[in-house]
């Protein structure tokens, strides 16, 4: 089995969840995420955030904002329409999402555009917070992540979105009972998200008994009181409980200097993190700053491995 940088486009058209899984273990804490908007407009003309953050760098991608009811990517999806014609323009793009979300192959298409593993979030929002529709964990949107063809779904929660413990054990439970094992879960929460950090190892683990394969926690230095000795013992957990464990950037410091994230990302291998997570909040809204999701590739895995995950033909 190759490891997560050697994977080509096809490799990862025909890839398994538990293929996945299997894949980022044995590539020894060098697999790098990077979590885009598609909802915003892009900050280069014509080139989706996606696009950009599998450019740079990036083995797997998260869709942030992904809208199952409205499908709809930016640099994608919008490139016939011409807003500056007026607001007729708009309606193009109401109907391309409607479009989009009968599309079977709409996720697949992605994935061929980027040659990269696709994930999305859904968020296990309590009943008493209104929010998008299209973003929350229900069993709907649930039957959609199949429908178009994710690799996984991470569990967390956007800021002020009261997600908590509790809704993210049933989600993982829900997620596992409607997706098998085809698709790899991922659950946790890389900041407050509104009703505080999850710090203790049991809950963690508490995770892992619901049905997560991989476990989401703040890397070092990222939230308040996450220093490489408290990452550690989490992680620890995690991997004792059997499950993967990922270490998030999701606190606006992707937009830092590049000495900031090779230390986060150093610590966090240190800790024993086997996916390294970039957030979405660089100078420009919806994606890192592209230039750190290089230097986070390249201070876990070197030039090697990151110029071969830079340069790889998307018809390999």
């Amino acid at each position: 089995m190759k490891r997560i940088f050697e994977v080509t486009s096809s490799d990862i058209m025909n890839m398994t969840g538990r293929e996945l899984i299997e894949t980022i273990r044995l590539s020894e804490g060098r697999t790098v995420m990077a979590e885009t908007i598609v909802t915003f407009p892009t900050p280069i003309y014509g080139v989706s955030n996606p696009e950009l953050a599998a450019a740079f760098g990036a083995d797997l991608i998260t869709l942030n904002f992904f809208d199952f009811k409205s499908p709809f990517i930016f640099g994608i999806d919008d490139l016939d329409v011409n807003i500056s014609k007026g607001f007729g323009e708009i309606e193009a793009l109401a109907e391309k999402a409607l479009k989009n979300s009968n599309d079977p192959n709409y996720i697949k298409k992605l994935k061929e555009i980027t040659g990269r593993i696709i994930g999305v979030n859904v968020e296990p929002v309590p009943d008493d917070v209104q929010y998008v529709e299209g973003r929350k964990l229900n069993r709907e949107n649930l039957e959609k992540v199949r429908f178009y063809g994710f690799d996984y779904i991470m569990i967390t929660g956007n800021p002020n979105t009261g997600v908590s413990v509790e809704t993210i054990v049933n989600g993982i439970e829900m997620a596992r009972s409607l997706l098998g094992d085809d698709i790899m879960i991922i659950a946790g929460k890389m900041h407050g998200a509104g009703s505080g950090n999850i710090y203790d190892p049991q809950l963690l683990e508490k995770f892992v008994k619901a049905g997560a394969d991989c476990i989401l926690v703040p890397a070092p230095g990222t939230v308040p009181g996450i220093d490489l000795s408290v990452a550690k013992r989490m992680i620890d957990v995690v991997h004792d409980a059997g499950a993967l464990a990922l270490s998030a950037i999701g606190t606006s410091q992707e937009g830092s200097q590049k000495s900031i994230i090779e230390n986060i990302a150093l610590q966090s291998k240190m800790a024993g993190s086997d996916i390294q997570h970039i957030g979405d909040a660089g100078f420009t809204s919806g994606i890192a700053t592209p230039e750190n999701i290089m230097a986070l590739s390249i201070a876990i895995r070197g030039v090697r491995h990151t110029y071969r995950r830079m340069a790889y033909s998307i018809k390999k």
